[in-house]
């Protein structure tokens, strides 16, 4: 799991909201979790996804994201 702090996160999160809505869809996620480190294939990034999407409103806001990024980090 990559060190990476808050800040650099939240960067992260900013560059892959293409839309700058404050949410990502599945692609953007997608995109953000290959760049900061992650090999996992398609089945394991919609999995990841869903669990992390807990309002389950198809987007991953900054919130859900961080809780889960503490989770595992």
């Amino acid at each position: 799991m990559s060190d990476l702090d808050y800040e650099e996160i939240l960067t992260y999160f900013n560059n892959f909201d293409s839309k700058k809505n404050g949410v990502l869809d599945f692609f953007e996620f997608s995109q953000l979790i290959k760049a900061i480190g992650f090999n996992i294939g398609e089945k394991q990034l919609k999995e990841g996804f869903h669990k992390i999407d807990t309002d389950n409103s198809n987007e991953i806001d900054f919130e859900e994201f961080m809780a889960w990024w503490g989770e595992h980090k």
